[in-house]
């Protein structure tokens, strides 16, 4: 692929505002959110499961809110234990890295962390339509963690429906 074609590919990528923390603080995981994680777990036929959603707290080692706290993000598993997730969970959880990122504009996906890739994990977000593969110690856990972390935006977090209708125009009936 030549520059210019790739100039071209990232002039049509389009970029929304990361809310982050800017919500702030909830008080339990919010109704979209629920249902996001219900329709990931299903559509990946439970390759992904889920290994943490709402907690009030700060993001590890540092002194600002996680994502949690907001009731939006979710840590998706793709280790096999205990009767959840399958043996080839890491082909899984990139076949839904890419399903997420591409689809991040209906699905209302603002960040996806990927905590695996040497040699410091990678990471999605909203505002620059792209991964982004870190070369320093950035996300606690990488590399090698055997989750997805995946912030929704607020719309789709407290909208049910709004998520149910946007799994069904990325996937069908």
């Amino acid at each position: 692929m030549g520059k210019q074609q790739r100039q071209r590919i990232r002039a049509r990528r389009v970029t929304k505002p990361y809310t982050g923390t800017t919500d702030g603080a909830a008080t339990r995981l919010r109704a979209g959110t629920k249902t996001f994680i219900d329709c990931v777990i299903l559509l990946s036929d439970r390759a992904l499961w889920n290994n943490g959603d709402y907690v009030n707290r700060n993001m590890r080692g540092k002194n600002s809110l996680s994502v949690h706290a907001t009731g939006r993000a979710v840590d998706l598993s793709y280790r096999q234990m205990g009767g959840k997730g399958k043996t080839d969970g890491r082909k899984h959880a990139v076949e839904w890295c890419q399903i997420l990122s591409k689809n991040a504009d209906v699905l209302g996906v603002e960040m996806i962390i990927d905590y695996y890739p040497e040699p410091y994990g990678r990471a999605w977000r909203c505002d620059r339509a792209n991964w982004k593969k870190y070369i320093t110690p950035t996300v606690s856990g990488a590399p090698h963690g055997d989750w997805l972390h995946v912030e929704i935006s607020p719309m789709m977090a407290d909208n049910p429906q709004n998520v149910h209708a946007a799994f069904k125009q990325v996937f069908g009936a």
